[in-house]
Formats: structure tokens, C-alpha cells, sequence
């Protein structure tokens, strides 16, 4: 009962939001497109240098004896993540940050491209092997994150703008404490993308560093 209760008030939200939801799916992909196409595109020497970190990489990971999972890598991106989130707050309260929150889920998106285009393209089957397994799992959850959190605060933004000028239908309050709670929401799915970052994926990188 409470689960369904719960779907049908997020079916609800992302339905009176769509456009919303579309416009930044879009601009996410734009930016993962862009990134791809910037990895083809870069010079020789860039490429090279590049792929001799990605050797010596997994070089010092061959040997390890055992994963080593690390507690500050995911702290580090785990307060990363939550600080691009409150940078959104700040953003859509202030309603002329929009752009800029749109700009910031294209580069999240060009950086996820570029990474992606470079491994595959440059270790092929096995850039696709590294990528399943050491930017999925984390990015699985990242990606609806930073997309719900943009949604809430361009939408609060909206929200603002609309009660300056007297067009509100409901107190702006409860506009805020939406935005507020959402975000909540994508810090908490982006804490868990931490741990799994930090934990889990770098179990994933040293079994497929035997590869290399």
C-alpha cells in the first residue's frame, strides 16, 4: 500500500513535469554525444599520454594482491556529488541559476561521453568490459540522481519566478519544500553512489585489470 502510494506520487510528479524531465534527458545526451565525439577527436599525442596512464593504472593494480576497496575515494565522491546537488539549491532559489544547471548536466554528461568514447575506443572489447564494470554500477544511479535534482530546482526556479509575479496556485512554501525534499531524495540516491564507488567498483577494476 505505502509503495504504491509512493509510485503513484512520483508517476504523478514526473508526468505535470515532463517536458521538464525531456528537456534535461536531452541536454544530458547532447553532452554525452559531444564527449564521445571529442575523444575521437583528439590529437595523437593526447591519446597517447592518456592511454599510458590507463597502462600504468592497471599495472599497479595487477599488483595488488587482493581489491582495494577505499573509504576516501568514496567520502571524496560522495561529498563531491552532495555539493553539486546543494550548488543546484542555490541555483534554482536565486532562479536566474538555471542556465547554469542546465550547463552543468551537459558537462556531466560530456565527461561520462568522453570517458566512455576514449575506453572504447582505444581498448576496444575490453574498454567495454572495464566500463561495465568500473562506471556503470555507480553511474546507474548517478545519472537519475543529477536528472531528478535538476528537474526540482529548475522547477523551484519556476515556482519563484511565478510567485514574483503574483501567478502562484498554492503557497510558494510548499514549492520549496518540494524542491528541498526532492533534492534530499538525489543526495541520498548519490550517497549510495558513493559508497558503491568506493566499495564495489574497485572490486569490479582489479578483476578486469587481470585482463590487461
Amino acid at each position: 500500500m505505502f509503495l504504491r502510494r509512493w509510485r503513484r506520487v512520483i508517476g504523478l510528479y514526473i508526468e505535470e513535469r515532463l517536458f521538464l524531465f525531456i528537456l534535461v534527458g536531452l541536454l544530458f545526451t547532447m553532452g554525452i554525444v559531444f564527449g564521445t565525439l571529442s575523444a575521437q577527436n583528439l590529437e595523437y599525442g593526447q591519446k597517447t599520454e592518456l592511454l599510458q596512464y590507463i597502462q600504468f593504472f592497471f599495472q599497479g593494480m595487477k599488483q595488488e594482491a587482493a581489491p582495494v576497496t577505499d573509504a576516501v575515494l568514496a567520502g571524496n565522491a560522495i561529498f563531491n556529488h552532495l555539493k553539486t546537488v546543494f550548488f543546484f539549491i542555490l541555483l534554482g532559489i536565486s532562479v536566474i541559476g538555471v542556465p547554469l544547471i542546465l550547463f552543468l548536466l551537459f558537462a556531466k554528461g560530456y565527461i561520462l561521453g568522453f570517458t566512455i568514447g576514449f575506453l572504447l575506443q582505444q581498448l576496444a572489447g575490453k574498454g567495454f568490459l572495464f566500463t561495465v564494470t568500473s562506471v556503470f554500477p555507480h553511474y546507474v544511479l548517478i545519472i537519475p540522481a543529477l536528472m531528478l535534482a535538476g528537474v526540482a530546482n529548475i522547477d523551484l526556479a519556476g515556482a519563484l519566478l511565478r510567485s514574483r509575479f503574483g501567478q502562484v496556485s498554492r503557497p510558494v512554501s510548499l514549492d520549496l519544500l518540494q524542491g528541498l525534499g526532492i533534492s534530499g531524495l538525489a543526495m541520498v540516491i548519490l550517497a549510495v553512489s558513493g559508497l558503491i564507488e568506493g566499495f564495489v567498483s574497485p572490486m569490479f577494476i582489479y578483476w578486469v585489470a587481470k585482463l590487461f
